[in-house]
Order: structure tokens, then C-alpha cells, then sequence
């Protein structure tokens, strides 16, 4: 068993979601120079840093806020689940979350912001992702819901070994 339980983990990343969201909408320039996001984005070879306390990124950075807000509050009102049903719900959200993160996080180092290739409504929504910022971001959750999913695992074999030696001894 892990050290930390996934309920704990699942609240510990729906914290950080909402104090990125406070930030995001309060305080967008403590987000710009961030060193970790720095450290990472540079480490990858991605130098594109996002600005959100210019003026222009404003409104972008407070939705924004919004949705990690929103996703921070409805995991940690799922995370407080009891039982089967938890490991049933999270179970099945954590490798959905692990692998939409990773292909983000694929897609954000890879893809090569041409500027002679052709500008398509694709290539231009695809070079805005290439951030500093949205790696660091989806290499984060990589880590989190890969810990959250293999505790769930590990808490889910438990309660079925217990289980299965209650039934015997009854």
C-alpha cells in the first residue's frame, strides 16, 4: 500500500486545481515566470512561455480559472465517495485522465510549430498548445492520476483479499 491514500491524492490534486484557479483569475502574474514550468518547459526544449496578466490574455485566464475551479470542485465532492462505488468511479477515471494527459503532453513536444507550413484553423489551434505551460501541466497530472490509479489498484486487491478470506472464514 502507498503511503498516501487515493482519496487523499484525489483531494491533493483538486487543491491544487483550485488554487490554480484562484490564480488564474486573482493573481495571473504569479503564474507567468513559475519555476518549475520554466525548469520543464526548457528541459523539453520548449521555450514558448504564456503571459497571463497581459491584457490580451485576460478573459482567456479567468474561463480558464473557471474551469479548474469547476473540475477542482466536482472531484473533490466525487473523491469523497464511499466504498466500492469509489473505486468503481475513480477506477475508471484515472486511466482516462493518465491517458488524455500523456497524449497532451505527446502532442504538446512534438508537434512542430512550422511557420512556412501551411496555416490551417488545425495548425494554428495546435502551435498555441505548444507551451511551456500546458506541458508542465499535463506532465503533473500524468504523475498524479498515475499514483491515483495505481493505489486505487492496490486499495481494490486489498478489499478483495479481505474479502474473499472473510468469506472462507465464515
Amino acid at each position: 500500500m502507498g503511503l498516501v491514500s487515493a482519496s487523499t491524492q484525489i483531494r491533493i490534486i483538486s487543491a491544487l486545481h483550485l488554487a490554480i484557479a484562484y490564480h488564474l483569475i486573482f493573481q495571473p502574474t504569479l503564474l507567468d515566470q513559475q519555476g518549475t514550468i520554466v525548469l520543464l518547459g526548457r528541459a523539453m526544449g520548449i521555450d514558448e512561455v504564456v503571459s497571463f496578466s497581459s491584457a490580451a490574455v485576460r478573459p482567456v485566464s479567468s474561463f480558464l480559472g473557471l474551469l479548474f475551479g469547476f473540475i477542482g470542485c466536482s472531484d473533490l465532492v466525487a473523491a469523497s465517495i464511499d466504498g466500492i462505488p469509489f473505486y468503481i468511479h475513480w477506477g475508471g477515471q484515472a486511466p482516462i485522465r493518465v491517458t488524455f494527459f500523456f497524449a497532451l503532453a505527446g502532442l504538446t513536444y512534438v508537434y512542430d510549430a512550422n511557420p512556412q507550413a501551411q496555416k490551417t484553423f488545425f495548425t494554428i489551434g495546435l502551435s498555441t498548445l505548444k507551451t511551456n505551460w500546458v506541458f508542465s501541466w499535463a506532465f503533473v497530472e500524468i504523475i498524479g492520476w498515475f499514483s491515483i490509479y495505481s493505489t486505487i489498484r492496490e486499495e481494490r486487491q486489498a478489499i478483495f483479499i479481505e474479502r474473499e478470506n472473510d468469506a472462507r472464514n465464515s
